[in-house]
């Protein structure tokens, strides 16, 4: 399967982990940003140019994989998959952010978002949800 992950540049390592656990398994990564770092005081080309690619790299993807927290781009990210019907996959270690509360965010609870609540010591839940990805068409909400 072709995956993209969304989150902070703050978590670039916990990416790679993501990114390297599933690239083992056979899955192909559609764009990895954490290889050009931050981009936000470079120059508009670079940003419109890093932009082009994110985006693409979304379009390619068959599923998106968010760990949350994320930051601003993490969202847009979110959202831009939303408004394509492809499969989504919003990681976290805390419940919280999938509860209704301060810290939630309405799309997290889209009808093609599914919730994984684990650490990322147990990538299990994620190959789960991966592997039912494969299978079905959307995800309904937990």
């Amino acid at each position: 399967m072709k995956f993209y992950i969304a989150t902070s540049l703050a978590r670039a390592k916990d990416h790679n982990i993501v990114r390297d656990a599933l690239m083992d398994l056979g899955h192909t990564l559609t764009y990895d940003w954490t290889t050009h770092g931050s981009v936000k005081c470079t120059t508009p080309e670079k940003l419109r140019l890093v932009c082009q690619q994110e985006l693409l790299g979304i379009k390619r993807a068959d599923l998106l994989i968010v760990l949350i927290p994320g930051g601003f781009g993490t969202h847009v990210e979110l959202g831009a998959t939303i408004a394509t019907n492809k499969k989504i996959i919003l990681f976290s270690s805390e419940e919280k952010y999938f509860l209704p509360c301060k810290d939630t965010c309405a799309f997290y609870h889209d009808p093609s978002c599914k919730h994984i609540v684990s650490s990322l010591s147990n990538l299990n839940p994620l190959f789960n949800a991966i592997n039912a990805a494969e299978k079905e068409k959307t995800f309904a909400n937990i």
